[in-house]
Order: C-alpha cells, then sequence, then structure tokens
C-alpha cells in the first residue's frame, strides 16, 4: 500500500479538476446573482473529487493523456452533477443536513429556494458540458452517447429511486436494502465517471468492460466506506476485500493502471487510518 504522504500526483490532479469546474461556472453564469454564487459555493469546496479523478485517470491508461480534454471536461461534469445531487439530498425535506464539507450546507447558506435553482443549474451544466466541444461526427456522436449516460445516471432508474429509499426505509429493512440503495445512489456517478475517461480513449471492448466493472466496484467500496466511517458499519474488512476485488479488475493493465490503483490505495488508506479497529 501507498503510503498517504506518497500520493504526490493528487494535488496537481486535483488543482487541474479545479480549475475546469472554475471554467465552467464561469462560462455558465457570467451575469452572476445568488444562484450562481450557490452553484460555486456547492462544487468550490474542499471535496475530494474522486469521481473526475477516476475519469482522467482512465483516460490516461492508454498515453493519450486528455485528449481534446473531453476526459477532464467529462469528468468535471460528473462531479458538477455529484454536487447538484447532495444540494438535494441536503434540503429540509430530504435529509436536513446543516453541514457539508466543514461548512453550513447550501440551503443554510443561500435558503431552499436558491438552493434548488442552484441544483437544477448543474444539472443543466453537467448535461450541456460535451455538447459544447467542437469535434469530429464520430467524436460528437461520443459525446451524446455520454450525455445519454449522464442523463440515464439521474433519472427514476438511478439517483432518485435511490434517494426515494434512502428516506423511506429504516431499522431492519434498511439493512436489507443497504445494498440496493447504494447500486442506485451510489455505483452509477462512478460508472459515469469510468465512462467519462473512456471518451476518445481507443480501448478494446474486453478493456472497457474491465474499467466498467472496477468503477462498480469501487463505487460499492467507497460506500462501505462511507458506512464504516459515519459508524452505519463496524468492520473494516469487507471494505477491504472490496478494494481487493476492485483492484482485480486492473489486472490486464499492468504498471499502466498505477493512477487508479493509487486511488484504490488511497480509499484503504483513509478507511484504514480513520477506522482504528482494523489492523
Amino acid at each position: 500500500m501507498t503510503s498517504p504522504a506518497l500520493y504526490s500526483e493528487l494535488p496537481s490532479d486535483r488543482q487541474l479538476i479545479d480549475n475546469q469546474l472554475c471554467t465552467m461556472l464561469k462560462q455558465s453564469a457570467s451575469d452572476g446573482g445568488p444562484v450562481a454564487e450557490a452553484m460555486r459555493y456547492a462544487v468550490l469546496g474542499s471535496g475530494q473529487r474522486i469521481r473526475p479523478l477516476l475519469a482522467i485517470r482512465t483516460g490516461r491508461l492508454m498515453g493519450g493523456g486528455l485528449k481534446r480534454c473531453a476526459n477532464l471536461r467529462a469528468g468535471a461534469s460528473v462531479e458538477l452533477l455529484h454536487c447538484a445531487s447532495l444540494i438535494v439530498d441536503d434540503l429540509p425535506c430530504m435529509d436536513n443536513e446543516q453541514v457539508r464539507r466543514d461548512r453550513p450546507t447550501v440551503h443554510v447558506r443561500f435558503g431552499e429556494a436558491t438552493a434548488i435553482l442552484a441544483a437544477f443549474g448543474l444539472v443543466a451544466l453537467a448535461a450541456r458540458s460535451l455538447t459544447e466541444i467542437d469535434g469530429t461526427g464520430a467524436e460528437r456522436a461520443s459525446y451524446i452517447e455520454f450525455q445519454t449516460h449522464l442523463l440515464k445516471v439521474l433519472d427514476v432508474g438511478g439517483l432518485i429511486t435511490g434517494q426515494s429509499l434512502d428516506l423511506a426505509l429504516c431499522g431492519s429493512e434498511r439493512e436489507r436494502s443497504r445494498a440496493l440503495m447504494t447500486e442506485l445512489k451510489t455505483v452509477p456517478l462512478f460508472v459515469l465517471s469510468i465512462r467519462a475517461g473512456l471518451l476518445l480513449s481507443g480501448f478494446s471492448a474486453r478493456e472497457e468492460e474491465a474499467l466498467l466493472a472496477f468503477g462498480r466496484r469501487f463505487g460499492i467500496a467507497y460506500q462501505m466506506a462511507d458506512d464504516l466511517l459515519d459508524g452505519e458499519q463496524c468492520d473494516a474488512e469487507p471494505v477491504v476485500a472490496q478494494l481487493e476485488s476492485a483492484r482485480c479488475c486492473l489486472r490486464q493493465f499492468g504498471s499502466r493502471s498505477h493512477g487508479l490503483e493509487e486511488l484504490v490505495d488511497y480509499l484503504h488508506d483513509r478507511t484504514c487510518q480513520d477506522n482504528r479497529s482494523h489492523r
């Protein structure tokens, strides 16, 4: 495992992502106003940027860098959608959270009406982000396909149903449905992040299948780690096992998968460091 102090590329990658997010937010809301301010507040906080990190590091597997900035822009659009979902999750009619990322939630800071409008604004920006890039016919077809996947993540077959279950279930029934909620509410954004990295990257069908499987397994591990750190689970061993399952999907890529494996190590170290019962 990599020591957390040795994640030397994480700060530069996160800065790359934050610069892209700043550019997209500036272009979408040049007239300012409270909704635009709330959108920036929701996005430009202290997020880990795990989803766009997955995107750009998947794109790098083929050695092509950030081709036409598509992987970076697509990964940033996933982060925008994620931040929009957090605004909604935190509302008084949902989870009624007062603090997010060590500061007041968007509805506490700006009011419920502005928070809802900001969430709509972020979804719209995420959905159109790739349609504004010039490209060949084949490239634009890939962008539209990704946009379709993005919107499917949000619909009633994904995040919406996951949040609905999260609100409705409690006690033993909630525990029995935990895996289903993860598949609906958490996994889709992680798989979408991998799809963002697959754009224009020239992977074979077999490689794409392995990477999408990695995204799903990593997303499950991420939610399990969150549940552990929130005190909803008490054993780190299942998280470690799930992370190793995710790592197995990367074996065919050899040393090229270093960037993604580093994220597996990062989540492992974060989980085990914060959960002192695991040795």
